[in-house]
């Protein structure tokens, strides 16, 4: 080996060496499926939360609702498959929502006029330890699927899934309703989700083919104002650029800028070019057959399509249930007032279920969810009904099972 060889290696070994040193060592750990564990002391719940305000809730009134919660709290630490953990520590903690209120979303209450809504959120954390520094360190933190307690909430985006395409961007209230899927553990399924209330089917009331078609003539003329908006500013720079004193200006700019370039006049003739470029581009973009001028042209006459639609609707039909087909290739087909089998229901929340006599601390509603991670699919986040892990989705399967379901519709009002 000659020289310079030897030193291109001495010095590659001494570049490794110095990448090793300065990469940390992560330690190896090992799960302990048979480590007892423990169930942690509750994390207080915060009383001047910006969702409790949303939802105009006052600290005396989040406390009352913080009771219910630890009432709740009582009841699933004597559910047999968790009351004494093995393998994983609990943990457990409670939480309020936001509340908004939609322009969109026609006889939603005030702020203040609903329930407290909010929740219940339960954690298996599994126990593991691991070498550091030649100390063994057990831990009962980390990731986890957990699993959600939803109280008093009924809304669009809890249970339910999949989006209608033509309602987008607007915000409302409406959405494709959950639909019955049996049970587990004795609870009926709906959606994505475990039902405990009254009457569950009760939860939502049907939008009518009016109210469906109200929130795409929205978005649609949303659409219409901003392409509109575009146009106007397209219009007033194109004023600009076609303005004498503008380009007389912008030339005199570009001649003193010349002065300083190695080649004055190629300078000044890519500035003049560059004007006609921006003004065949304005023109471009307001000709009705290219750019923006098209697309309001088209948004315009969707937006008539659906207001066209309405008119021609019987007073019968507008107020009958609407129902989405996402494979639809019309509007018409999209939302038929003929409801084919394939055609999903659109409901809004039946704001109407909550007993208003109750305080609002009080829960009415429990639903349990999101059931698919947890029951109906394996893969490798331990959704697998086989895993040897007890954490995460085993124990929130023996949690829900085991649950004492009498006591939790005593809980609720």
């Amino acid at each position: 080996m000659n020289l310079n060889c030897a030193r291109r290696r001495i010095g590659a070994l001494v570049f490794l060496a110095a990448v090793a040193a300065a990469v940390p060592v992560i330690p190896q750990s090992k799960t302990l499926p048979d480590a007892p564990g423990t169930w942690k002391p509750w994390k207080p719940l915060a009383t001047t939360t910006g969702n409790g305000r949303e939802q105009a809730a006052t600290p005396a009134l989040m406390k009352a609702f913080e009771a219910e919660l630890l009432t709740f709290n009582a009841i699933a630490r004597r559910a047999t498959g968790v009351a004494t953990p093995v393998g994983f520590s609990v943990e457990t903690w409670g939480w309020v929502t936001g509340y908004q209120v939609s322009e969109h979303a026609p006889g939603q209450p005030p702020a203040g006029g609903l329930p407290i809504a909010g929740g219940f959120t339960f954690g298996a954390f599994p126990i593991f330890e691991y070498v550091r520094n030649g100390k063994t360190i057990r831990e009962d933190t980390g990731e986890t699927a957990l699993q959600q307690f939803l109280i008093n909430q009924i809304g669009r985006g809890v249970i339910d899934s999949g989006y209608v395409q033509e309602w987008m961007p607007i915000d409302h209230d409406a959405f494709l309703k959950p639909m019955p899927q049996g049970e587990i553990a004795g609870l009926p399924r709906y959606g994505d989700g475990l039902v405990i209330a009254r009457d569950p089917a009760a939860l939502w009331t049907p939008l009518s083919q009016r109210a469906a078609l109200d929130i795409v003539v929205k978005a649609r003329q949303l659409a219409v104002e901003g392409l509109e908006e575009s146009m106007s500013k397209y219009t007033e720079r194109l004023a600009v650029v076609r303005d004498p004193a503008w380009r007389a200006k912008r030339m005199k700019d570009a001649q003193e800028a010349a002065k300083t370039m190695p080649n004055p006049q190629a300078f000044i003739k890519t500035i003049e070019e560059s004007i006609g470029v921006e003004e065949a581009s304005l023109l471009k973009e307001l000709g009705p057959s290219t750019g923006t001028g098209k697309s309001l042209a088209d948004a315009k006459r969707a937006l008539s399509e659906v207001t066209g639609w309405i008119a021609e609707l019987t007073p019968a039909q507008q107020g009958a249930p609407a129902c989405y087909a996402a494979k639809g290739t019309t509007l018409r087909t999209k939302f038929p007032t003929s409801a084919p089998a394939d055609c999903h229901p659109l409901v809004r929340p039946n704001y109407g279920y909550f007993n208003k006599a109750l305080p609002r601390s009080a829960p009415q509603v429990l639903i349990i969810t999101g059931i698919k991670r947890c029951f109906d699919t394996a893969d490798k986040y331990n959704r697998d009904a086989n895993s040897a892990s007890p954490a995460g989705c085993r124990a929130n399967r023996a949690l829900v099972e085991t649950l004492d379901k009498a006591a939790v519709r005593a809980w609720l009002r």
